[in-house]
C-alpha cells in the first residue's frame, strides 16, 4: 500500500515528460505533435522568429500557402473524434518574420 503514492507520482512524471517539445521527436513522430505543441508555444518566443528559424526548429512544413499571405502549415494529428486534422498554422509577413500562429481543425 505504501508503494501506491510512489507509483502514482512516477506515472504523473512520465506522462508530463511526453508532452514536452522535442525537435527530433517532432520530426520523426508527427502524430504526437499535438501533445507537444503547447510546450513549444510556451518554451519559445515564436513571434520573434523568422521563417528560417522556424524551419530549423520544426523542419519543413507539410504545406506552404502563398496567398493571401505566406503561411506554413504543420500537421498535428487527428482532432476530436478523428474526423478532422489538427493543424498548426504560422503566418509570416513580407520580411519573413512570424506575424501570428494558431491551431485549427480542418
Amino acid at each position: 500500500m505504501k508503494k501506491l503514492p510512489f507509483v502514482i507520482i512516477l506515472i504523473l512524471i512520465l506522462c508530463s515528460c511526453s508532452n514536452q517539445f522535442d525537435s527530433e521527436k517532432w520530426l520523426k513522430e508527427p502524430e504526437k505533435r499535438s501533445s507537444m505543441v503547447y510546450d513549444l508555444i510556451n518554451k519559445y518566443e515564436l513571434e520573434e522568429m523568422t521563417e528560417t528559424q522556424i524551419v530549423d526548429l520544426l523542419g519543413k512544413p507539410e504545406q506552404i500557402v502563398e496567398e493571401p499571405f505566406r503561411e506554413y502549415v504543420y500537421y498535428l494529428g487527428r482532432a476530436g473524434l478523428g474526423v478532422d486534422d489538427s493543424l498548426f498554422r504560422l503566418k509570416f509577413n513580407n520580411d519573413g518574420e512570424l506575424e501570428s500562429y494558431k491551431i485549427t481543425s480542418d
